[in-house]
């Protein structure tokens, strides 16, 4: 019988995450750790727990006192990854209260929009030097099998980084952008 379960997911919505992570519990998966993709759970009792991810606000003080707050409250602290603290409690002693920390998954939507978009600039960037610099230059060197890797290399670097894009990029910006409308909504 299994006893923990590692699972890959990648979330640009804190609320699917924090749904996805109590629909697990429920199936008697209780998480632990993440970094972000790889998600670590061990065994548990179905619907022992309930998870809730919140968001720390300093820089590197450290949430010490946070933590030791929001225990003596009942809740357990089960993971810290960059600005998401993740915390459980036991089903039995009820649901999590309605935190509004609108302001700050707005914040860190916000951050990680700001992240893909620089990455979307970066490599717009390096594709338009490979497709106005390396391939024109490819073209007037002398012909041999460097100018011609050069310009296999270029095309390829072009296209790739291009489809990469638009497979991967531009939908993620569409979500973290249609998310940060929403949380602005809910501030207004």
């Amino acid at each position: 019988m299994k006893t923990s379960k590692i699972s890959i997911n990648w979330f640009v919505d804190f609320d699917k995450e924090e749904q996805w992570l109590n629909d697990m519990a429920k199936q008697g998966w209780a998480f632990w750790h993440t970094n972000g993709v790889i998600y670590r759970f061990k065994q548990s009792k179905p619907e022992e727990f309930i998870y809730q991810i919140d968001f720390d606000e300093k820089k590197k003080d450290g949430i010490g006192d946070y933590v030791v707050f929001r225990s003596s409250c009942g809740d357990q602290f089960v993971h810290q990854w960059k600005s998401k603290i993740y915390w459980k409690r036991e089903t039995t002693s009820g649901p999590f209260e309605a935190e509004n920390n609108v302001a700050a998954k707005l914040r860190l939507t916000n951050k990680a929009f700001n992240y893909h978009l620089n990455s979307f600039i970066g490599l717009t960037l390096i594709a338009a030097f490979a497709f106005l610099v390396l391939m024109p230059l490819s073209r007037h060197l002398p012909e041999n099998a460097f100018s011609s890797w050069l310009n296999d290399f270029s095309i390829g670097l072009t296209y790739g980084i291009l489809l990469a894009e638009l497979i991967i990029l531009l939908p993620v910006l569409k979500k973290l952008h249609k998310k940060i409308n929403e949380l602005i909504g809910q501030i207004i």
